[in-house]
């Protein structure tokens, strides 16, 4: 049985409405049904529950969303608005199959997500715990996507508004080139929340402990832990690349302290740099590069976006 030290991955799912049981997505939208009687029919569109002959109407949903979420709902929806709004100016349509498919990229973060955070081991995990609160991970999935679905269009549309303002460099793409295609290091991590629990990994490893049998039980980081720790090939000049590049295969890194957690370090293997030209690579170079700038100007371009617009608030708390 997993146990979770803050809270349970069930009553996550359950107060951020990502899982709804069968009971609350009955076949009809509109039907309630009571245990002690009949299946009732909510004509009243105003209604949008009936509790023991009591009427939940929408006006008292409204309010609770409005005092719950209201200032961040509107920042988002004035975002998305503005992204819109510019995407159209600039002539920027999306197909379905994009959206669909940038749809799809979202829900598998989002599940990779929930693996690593309550360190489950993998998917069949995520389902058996699913199953405790009467779901599964299609339902949950079948879940993210209506959540998602609109940001995965607005994502899009934002990508291919900025593209036009995002033209990498030759020395970006050489730097790339080198990341990409230069000389790579074969490692094996195991992440640890604290220094502690990294310094105590550490002497265990020094001392003969498998490597993998630690990554896996204890790393916080799942998507290499369910390969005993096995990481992708990375550059020496990026990254972690420098605090290890001096090591040999079968050496242990020192702990290695990162945005993610406390990072010890194997080294398997160093692997040449590739034989492929810069000519050769350089289209695929260029997609990489600009997703890269993107994602740092996003926020920048956000702001600017913001800042020339005219935004007039009206959000009632009554």
């Amino acid at each position: 049985m997993k146990i979770f030290t803050k809270v349970s991955l069930a009553t996550w799912l359950l107060s951020t409405a990502i899982l709804f049981t069968r009971i609350v997505y009955a076949d009809t939208p509109n039907t309630g049904k009571s245990a002690k009687g009949a299946p009732l029919i909510i004509t009243d569109k105003n209604v949008v529950a009936i509790v023991n002959d009591q009427k939940v109407t929408r006006q008292e949903l409204y309010n609770l969303l409005i005092d719950t979420y209201g200032e961040d709902a509107l920042d988002v929806l004035i975002r998305r608005t503005l992204i819109c709004q510019t995407a159209k100016k600039e002539g920027v349509v999306v197909t379905k199959s994009e959206v669909d498919e940038k749809l799809k990229s979202l829900v598998n973060n989002e599940i990779d997500a929930l693996l690593r955070n309550y360190r489950l081991k993998d998917k069949a995990d995520l389902e058996k715990e699913l199953n405790k609160v009467g779901s599964s991970l299609a339902q949950l999935e079948d879940r993210v996507s209506r959540r998602m679905g609109k940001q995965a269009e607005i994502e899009l549309l934002a990508e291919k508004t900025m593209e036009k303002t995002v033209v990498p460099t030759e020395d970006e793409l050489q730097k790339a080139y080198e990341e990409e295609y230069g000389e790579k290091i074969d490692a094996c991590q195991i992440v640890l929340k604290t220094r502690r629990e990294a310094e105590e990994t550490l002497k265990k490893l020094q001392s003969g402990a498998d490597f993998a049998t630690l990554s896996k039980n204890d790393s916080i980081d799942r998507a290499s832990a369910i390969k005993g720790g096995k990481m992708q090939p990375f550059s020496p000049k990026s990254g972690i690349g420098p605090e290890v590049s001096h090591l040999k295969a079968g050496e242990l890194s020192d702990i290695i302290k990162t945005d993610y957690g406390y990072h010890v370090v194997k080294i398997l293997n160093k692997i040449p740099a590739s034989n492929k030209s810069f000519k050769s690579v350089k289209e695929d170079l260029g997609k990489m590069v600009r997703n890269r700038l993107y994602r740092d100007r996003l926020g920048p371009w956000l702001i600017n976006l913001i800042e020339n617009a005219s935004i007039t608030k009206n959000l009632s708390y009554e």
